[in-house]
């Protein structure tokens, strides 16, 4: 296992080269990491990265100060994701000891099957303040339902289209979770359309109070700015999984096509909230049994 601290990164002040000389750089870059990191790629799929990071939260009660997180995102049982990699997976959070242990979905991939090992692995987890799931995409692949059913067996709260308030000597911290196939209701909800399923993410929530929202993808994070929500994680990118490339903070991958947010923390691009959100590169894999350069992680947070 290894660790690694978060630190943002200055933006990129490399003269500007022509657009030849950058397209043959890229081609040849790009070139020789896929070469020369296909085996390193294959053998990361199980070296877990611990990431560690620090986020101040919007109206965080100072009773909530230094509160840790452990955020682990897109386990996606399968053939490639056994029940030892996932006991091992368990160890590795429990061993963070932190407070709250956050779950935002794509507990299996494909098969009714990939529930029992899941399920049987997840009900080891151990957190003071609390473990809560929500649900990905891969849930409504095979049964939503079946799997919320399954990882509510776990003793894991599911919070699909809902919301709840953890308590510290009166101060309150709300967690809010949205089912994936609803997530795209967030467009009607802040153009002040009904939106009956975000409504209920929202409901009893006041508008000056510390949240942090559990939505699969990321693809909305510049909507949810416009909302009372303080941090949002997220997973579903699993930071690229095959990546050829990164050039600063742009990574150049399949997952690029459908979201310009990726892995790591990101901040309000219009600069007018103090929303953020964390993208969690995942655990598991999809279509291709194997990551390259872009290792499985687990995140702990301490919200300051």
């Amino acid at each position: 296992m290894n660790e690694t601290e978060y630190q943002s990164q200055e933006q990129d002040r490399s003269p500007i080269i022509s657009r030849r000389r950058f397209l043959y750089s890229s081609i040849v870059g790009v070139s020789a990491v896929a070469v020369a990191g296909c085996v390193g790629g294959i053998a990361s799929r199980n070296n877990i990265e611990v990431s560690r990071i620090s986020v101040t939260i919007p109206n965080l009660p100072t009773e909530f100060k230094n509160t840790t997180i452990t955020l682990a995102s897109d386990i996606h049982s399968s053939p490639y994701m056994t029940l030892g990699d996932m006991k091992n997976i368990v160890k590795i959070i429990n061993d963070l000891r932190s407070d709250i242990i956050l779950l935002p979905g794509d507990f299996v991939t494909s098969h009714r099957n990939e529930l029992p090992p899941v399920v049987e692995a997840l009900s080891e987890l151990r957190a003071p303040m609390g473990v809560f799931a929500t649900t990905g995409n891969h849930e409504f692949y095979v049964d939503a339902d079946l799997v919320s059913e399954g990882i509510t067996s776990a003793g894991i709260l599911m919070l699909r289209n809902d919301n709840f308030v953890l308590h510290r000597n009166g101060a309150a911290l709300y967690i809010l979770g949205v089912d994936d196939i609803d997530a795209e209701g967030i467009v009607q909800y802040v153009d002040g359309k009904p939106a009956p399923h975000i409504e209920a993410v929202f409901k009893n929530v006041p508008t000056n109070a510390a949240t942090i929202l559990m939505n699969h993808k990321p693809y909305r994070f510049e909507d949810y700015t416009k909302t009372n929500v303080g941090l949002m994680l997220s997973g579903h990118t699993h930071g690229g999984q095959i990546v050829l490339a990164r050039f600063g903070k742009t990574v150049i991958c399949p997952s690029a096509f459908a979201s310009k947010y990726i892995e790591g923390l990101y901040l309000d691009p219009a600069n007018i909230s103090k929303t953020q959100m964390y993208v969690s590169r995942g655990l598991g894999t999809v279509a291709l049994p194997m990551r390259l350069n872009c290792p499985p992680e687990i995140t702990q947070i301490t919200l300051v």
